[in-house]
């Protein structure tokens, strides 16, 4: 193992335990199948990359069942949950079908699925997918959004999903 592996003693299952520390909002990637089919996986990791021009980043496990689906689509949207949506979360973050139901979304200006329930959505057009160790990052342009300001999120933080508070 070289350097840039890790140490040579690396613990997958403690290294996640110390990321678990981190607490997350929990969101829902949405895109469309080659088909026309909406489909949705929950992702912990995303981030602002830029205001101007307004880019998102998330990560997608290269071993992911869904991984075709969401490197060969040209457009996702990116849905944070509701406090409510643990249910949704659980869906969403397990193996099989993940396809969305057409009564729960909508569509903005690039066309992706987009989840008419969530606290935010940011719709958004793929710039840029780069190989990152045993993922892909994804980056995409932030062409439309939306908010319903005052509601609370779901989170994740060590394991276990909590409500993250409006104060408004």
């Amino acid at each position: 193992m070289s350097s840039s592996d890790g140490p040579s003693d690396f613990d997958p299952k403690a290294y996640r335990s110390a990321l678990g520390g981190f607490g997350t909002g929990v969101a829902l990637v949405a895109a469309r199948d080659e088909a026309g089919n909406a489909h949705g996986m929950i992702i912990n990791s995303l981030t602002s990359v830029s205001l101007h021009p307004p880019i998102m980043l998330w990560c997608l496990a290269s071993s992911s069942a869904a991984f075709k689906v969401y490197t060969e689509a040209p457009a996702f949207s990116l849905n944070i949950l509701r406090s409510d949506d643990a249910d949704v979360a659980q869906r969403f973050s397990r193996k099989g079908d993940r396809v969305i139901p057409p009564e729960q979304i909508t569509t903005m200006e690039s066309g992706a699925p987009v989840l008419t329930a969530a606290v935010a959505s940011l719709d958004c057009r793929l710039r840029l997918r780069q190989p990152m160790g045993d993922h892909e990052v994804i980056y995409g342009d932030v062409v439309a959004y939306r908010a319903d300001p005052g509601v609370d999120a779901l989170g994740f933080f060590r394991g276990r999903f909590v409500t993250l508070r409006s104060e408004d």
